[in-house]
């Protein structure tokens, strides 16, 4: 353990700096670098040095996954207390928009929401955000799949108007275009792993100056919740 910890400390590291790391002897670091490259925690590099194996390869992708996970959550519920809102990622796997990752705020109203929730792009302000990102021919896939279904008076339910919707500016909103008395700003979030979305829904009783503070927030927290994402994998 004397060796994995020097290896994991300054990257890899030949026989004898390993002995010279830990003060164990030569002949007895080659026997224990031996046995660790057999059973994996160790690989000897083209160049002779030895570096972390397979066994903490995974270890360390497990790890950066959970730090990831953890700090998108943290993010969502800093984002959601300052707002008072509820917070969701959405993102675009296969052809549904769905929900990653939602946190639920008391003084926000209550709605139907959980991860692997697929939602409607049209109606919604992360589904917008998320149609936005998505090529013509994508987007026309979308669309051939999912017709524009109506949920409330307020749903769009032609494509000139949501091609309109789309063409706004990097944050987009929706009012009570899925359910009544909620309305929901977001905008996207970049990665180079998939096609994703940071929103959040309120009541639609908001005034326009507290909803200006939220679509701040949400701008404020995009890029640091797309560098968490990044650690957690492809979203797509």
């Amino acid at each position: 353990m004397q060796l994995v910890a020097a290896v994991t400390e300054q990257g890899p590291l030949t026989a004898r700096a390993l002995s010279d790391a830990t003060g164990i002897v030569l002949p007895t670091t080659y026997h224990l670098l031996r046995t660790l490259v057999h059973e994996g925690y160790l690989c000897r590099c083209a160049d002779g040095r030895y570096g972390l194996g397979e066994q903490f390869t995974s270890v360390a992708q497990l790890e950066r996954r959970a730090r990831g996970l953890r700090l998108i959550r943290e993010e969502m519920a800093a984002l959601a207390g300052a707002g008072r809102v509820n917070v969701a990622v959405g993102a675009l796997r296969v052809e549904e928009v769905v929900v990653t990752h939602f946190v639920a705020h008391p003084s926000a109203p209550r709605l139907e929401c959980w991860p692997g929730m697929p939602v409607p792009a049209h109606a919604t302000a992360i589904g917008k955000a998320i149609l936005a990102r998505m090529s013509s021919d994508q987007r026309a896939g979308y669309l051939a799949w999912h017709p524009l279904e109506v949920f409330t008076g307020q749903t769009v339910t032609t494509r000139w108007r949501l091609e309109e919707d789309l063409s706004a500016s990097h944050l987009i909103r929706s009012d009570q275009q899925f359910h009544y008395g909620i309305a929901c700003a977001a905008v996207p979030l970049k990665l180079e792993s998939g096609i994703a979305a940071l929103g959040a829904s309120y009541s639609s009783a908001r005034p326009e100056r507290f909803r200006g503070g939220i679509d701040d927030l949400l701008v404020d927290a995009a890029n640091r919740i797309a560098e968490a994402m990044e650690l957690t994998g492809p979203t797509s």
